[in-house]
Formats: structure tokens, C-alpha cells, sequence
């Protein structure tokens, strides 16, 4: 949808390089495909963010393809906000923890 603007938070953005970090210790260049489908996701978010699921009021939940990793956004106006990269099998509470206020 254009109009949007897409800004990932510092949380995520840490969330993405831990993930990858421990990907790339678990099989060369295996981060680097977590990265390049988490890239993926967010622009899918980008092009069209209401195609994806609310899992909460105005939270929503897109799923990165091939691991087990959801993205959690929310959209305020013209902005759309990354707020988690999420492994499936932890605690939903921290992710809930972070919803932006």
C-alpha cells in the first residue's frame, strides 16, 4: 500500500541480528538465508500490511517462510511500525511486552 512508511525498532532489529547470529553458528550462510527471507516478509508488509493477520488489536502477525519466526507489526496512520522478531515455541508475553503504547 503506498503511503506507508516502515520503521523496525531497535528490539527487532536486534531480534533479526541474534537470530541470525545463531543461525550462521548452526550451518555457514544459514543466517544469511534467515535475513533474506525476514527482508522478504517486511517488504510484503510494505506492499500491502493489512494482508496479514491481527493476532491483537492492531498487532499482526506475518510469518517468515522457512523458519519458524513471525514478525509482529502494527500500522499507525501512514506508519508501520516492526516491533518483534518472534521464535514460534517462545513465551508470546515478551513480545507482548513490547507492543508499542
Amino acid at each position: 500500500m503506498a503511503g506507508h512508511n516502515l520503521i523496525i525498532n531497535p528490539f527487532a532489529e536486534q531480534d533479526i541480528l541474534d537470530a541470525r547470529d545463531w543461525y550462521n553458528d548452526q550451518k555457514k550462510n544459514l543466517g544469511s538465508e534467515l535475513v533474506q527471507e525476514i527482508k522478504h516478509t517486511i517488504h510484503s508488509i510494505e506492499v500491502n500490511p493489512f494482508q496479514f493477520p491481527e493476532v491483537k488489536c492492531n498487532i499482526r502477525r506475518a510469518i517468515v517462510n522457512g523458519f519458524p519466526y513471525s514478525v509482529f507489526y502494527t500500522i499507525n496512520k501512514s506508519v508501520i511500525i516492526v516491533f518483534a522478531l518472534f521464535h514460534h515455541s517462545r513465551n508470546p508475553r515478551i513480545w507482548r511486552k513490547r507492543e508499542p503504547q
